[in-house]
């Protein structure tokens, strides 16, 4: 009778621990979508979503101030969205850099909502190779 009090007890515990990894990895699953792959969905997605691409050539409205900033994301293959961010905005940030926005996505007005807002660092901070030296 003792030894099935603790065998029941030890099931429960395991069952709380096992539930309770499974939802942490459903509350913090994201997308990770390119501009394209996202803008031809047809269901909307509701978790949250991380999306790559570039920063089009003169599409950028900047207010630094008010920590605003409205640019065109567009990815290899043309496709295009709007992304809204508020925030600090990175230093490395510019036209023409590939950034990473997670946020949600409106499909009616083709817009995305950034909460987050990463820039990759532009390659001025890569070694340079000499020539005549192999890499």
């Amino acid at each position: 009778m003792k030894k099935s009090k603790f065998f029941i007890a030890g099931l429960v515990v395991v069952a709380a621990v096992g539930y309770l990894i499974v939802s942490g990895f459903k509350s913090n699953s994201v997308y990770y979508l390119k501009v394209n792959e996202l803008v031809s969905q047809n269901e909307t997605l509701s978790k949250g979503l991380r999306v790559s691409g570039d920063v089009e050539n003169g599409s950028v409205e900047k207010d630094v101030v008010n920590q605003h900033l409205k640019f065109v994301m567009t990815d290899d293959t043309g496709a295009k969205m709007n992304v809204v961010y508020n925030g600090i905005i990175p230093d490395a940030f510019n036209e023409d850099v590939q950034v990473i926005v997670e946020g949600e996505y409106s499909k009616d007005t083709n817009t995305f909502n950034a909460r987050t807002l990463l820039a990759k660092c532009p390659s001025k901070y890569e070694a340079e190779v000499a020539e005549g030296e192999k890499s």
